[in-house]
């Protein structure tokens, strides 16, 4: 066997096969490493990307529990609105559904740094699939029929739960990747969830629709255990670090420097506002789903709240082709003050338009002009969402993206809560066309501000660039 030769001044050690040995620790993927040629399986692109096993069977695990979680959402909300008949009692299941992002979607990346990830997903995954099932047998017992308070203790569980899946299985794609495809891996993911919001939500009224309260849940269930059975077959290690040397550095520090980024950044900060304003509208909408669809066809209308978000669902994919093609040429600003301006009208013309033909017992049109306008919303929502998403991955770097989107999404959170509840207790006091047409006024009233306080300070959203700290700027 050949002796490996003694290393020059300033080398590092060698091997027996003569190469340069592996650091005892090995390093995260965005630290210095030696100049190799890539391998042609390490190069960018989705097909590269999802031929790497562990990655796809991460890829696939969240595909199940993206569209199960967000699937659930909306079919808690129909449910409890059918049991309760109040939709406040609707928004308090919105509240139990964000609260839990509020108090840990932070700590918990923190957490996932420092613990083995795949364990950690592994259970969380089994562990919703297991509130699923439980969920599903309190719809059956005759005593706990007309009582809402089992499932929004559940709602409260299994979105703790789901708290610590998320950070765990956004920072694990580091690991199962090249460094060049860490963007194009991030790009896929992104996607997923934006789509599984819109999808799972669409599916999850019909499902109630079609099944019953009951089945979608074992269904559910069922996803999130495949989702775990993937997991369980990763094979990486998912350790940020190796046992026994994670870093013991101040939680609420990692969260501080995480928030002095957002706020040493005005277009990171114009970005999460984006963000936050399009989900506090999302939510709210979702949380008057139910209630309007009743108004609008009925006492089994909450069943077929699939007749607005289908339309809404397919507006935001189509948005989606189109931005990702450049089909439009207005920039971020002009796009997202006329998104704003085009979703409020749409809420307008929903609470507004229902009552008075239902009133001239004009009913023919109604179902497709609020299909119509759903589309509609759909679009501008899409307009709204993707470019602020765009904007938080441009403007921040790998050390710095769990940090930035733990505490954007502790303020979406945050944000959510309240608006959901005042809109529900409106709802119920006045109407739910009344709260329907107030939430759309709002969002005007919003898209005119930026056109008018703030047009110039949104100048700052055309181009984002990172400096060498991971703050975003502009160039």
């Amino acid at each position: 066997m050949r002796r490996p030769r003694d290393a020059l001044p300033g080398e590092p050690p060698s091997g027996a096969d003569g190469r340069p040995a592996r650091p005892e620790h090995s390093q995260p993927l965005h630290a210095v490493r030696p100049a190799l040629p890539p391998r042609p399986e390490d190069a960018a692109g989705f097909a590269r990307i999802l031929r790497k096993p562990d990655f796809r069977h991460l890829w696939f695990a969240q595909c199940a529990s993206q569209f199960a979680q967000n699937s659930i959402f909306v079919i808690l909300l129909v449910v409890i609105f059918r049991i309760s008949g109040r939709a406040s009692i609707s928004a308090v299941a919105a509240v139990a559904f964000t609260l839990p992002g509020v108090l840990l979607s932070a700590p918990a990346g923190v957490y996932a740094d420092r613990h083995d990830k795949r364990t950690l997903m592994l259970w969380t995954n089994a562990g919703r699939a297991l509130l699923m099932v439980l969920a599903g047998l309190s719809t059956l017992p005759t005593w706990l029929q007309g009582q809402a308070w089992p499932l929004l203790l559940l709602t409260l569980a299994f979105s703790s739960a789901s708290q610590l899946f998320a950070p765990a299985e956004a920072a694990s794609i580091p690991s199962l990747v090249s460094r060049e495809q860490i963007q194009g891996a991030t790009s896929l993911f992104m996607t997923t969830v934006i789509l599984s919001i819109v999808l799972g939500a669409a599916l999850g009224s019909v499902a109630v629709g079609l099944l019953g309260p009951a089945l979608p849940f074992y269904i559910a269930a069922g996803l999130f255990g495949v989702a775990a059975i993937l997991v369980w077959r990763i094979g990486a290690s998912l350790h940020a670090v190796p046992r026994g040397s994670a870093p013991r550095a101040d939680v609420l520090q990692e969260l501080r420097d995480g928030l002095g980024i957002l706020r040493s950044s005005p277009p990171l900060r114009w970005g999460m506002i984006e963000l936050g304003l399009a989900l506090v509208v999302v939510y709210t909408i979702y949380t008057l789903g139910p209630d309007f669809m009743n108004h609008l066809l009925g006492p089994q209308g909450s069943q077929e709240l699939y007749i607005v978000l289908v339309p809404a669902t397919a507006g935001l994919v189509g948005m989606a082709g189109v931005l990702g093609q450049h089909r439009i040429r207005l920039d971020r600003r002009t796009l997202m003050v006329s998104a704003f301006l085009t979703a409020g009208g749409c809420l307008v013309a929903m609470g507004v338009s229902a009552p008075l033909l239902q009133r001239w017992h004009i009913t023919a049109p109604l179902i497709p002009l609020v299909a119509a306008l759903a589309l509609a919303f759909g679009l501008a929502l899409g307009a709204v969402l993707i470019p602020a998403f765009t904007v938080l991955q441009e403007g921040t770097t790998e050390e710095s993206r769990g940090r930035i989107f733990g505490g954007v999404f502790t303020v979406v959170n945050l944000a959510i809560a309240i608006p959901a509840l005042v809109v529900g207790a409106v709802a119920d006091a006045l109407s739910v066309y009344v709260a329907a047409t107030a939430v759309g006024v709002a969002v005007v009233v919003v898209g005119l501000v930026f056109r008018f306080a703030f047009w110039s300070r949104l100048a700052l959203l055309e181009s984002v660039a990172v400096t060498p700290s991971g703050r975003a700027g502009t160039p």
